[in-house]
């Protein structure tokens, strides 16, 4: 029997695969994480955001991305650690006094900054990269959540700072929200 009902073809039904990232970050200490997770809830209460805040084991400031794209090669992650292990840096304090909003599109990132240069931050940007020089567009800043809205800056009454001793590799999948610590070097006394 023939039948002259048209088919569509609505494509796969699999999920579309990840977007595979590798990044060098500097990561929280835990009572540093706390305050960040404390402040972005009331931050979500007093201007009517929404958005998931981060898990505490999310939270980190980037310092350079190895690569983004999908499938993961053992070469780049070899590559990677291989560059992280190099790394010759001092540790420095990082002190976030401020909450900004960034706008993308129909998503703001509200994320934590800093209302001054952190030295010790662009040198391990530096050592990283191999860059001589480190632009101003380079400053710490650690993403909380991303929120529906824009919001005012804030001044934060007590900053969130910690000593960094050391940084991490990091590979996270973009679209199944996984995230996972590959390795970690430490810092010089």
């Amino acid at each position: 029997m023939n039948s002259h009902q048209l088919s569509l073809d609505l494509g796969s039904s699999l999920p579309p695969r990840a977007i595979d990232i590798f990044y060098f970050a500097v990561l929280p200490e835990a009572q540093a994480a706390e305050q960040a997770l404390e402040v972005a809830r009331w931050d979500q209460q007093k201007h009517g955001l929404s958005g998931k805040i981060y898990d505490r084991d999310r939270l980190h400031v980037s310092l350079a991305k190895v690569r983004e794209g999908r499938g993961l090669s053992r070469a780049v992650g070899e590559y990677a650690a291989n560059l992280g292990s190099r790394v010759k840096a001092d540790r420095f304090h990082v002190c976030f006094d401020r909450l900004v909003s960034a706008g993308h599109r129909h998503q703001y990132p509200r994320i934590l900054a800093c209302g001054r240069s952190v030295p010790g931050f662009d040198v391990l940007v530096r050592e990283i990269t191999g860059l001589r020089y480190v632009s101003g567009e380079i400053s710490p800043h650690m993403t909380l959540y991303y929120g529906d809205h824009k919001a005012p800056p804030i001044e934060l009454a007590t900053p969130i700072a910690w000593k960094v001793c050391d940084f991490a590799l990091v590979h996270t999948r973009k679209g199944r929200g996984e995230f996972r610590i590959v390795d970690r070097w430490p810092l010089s006394l």
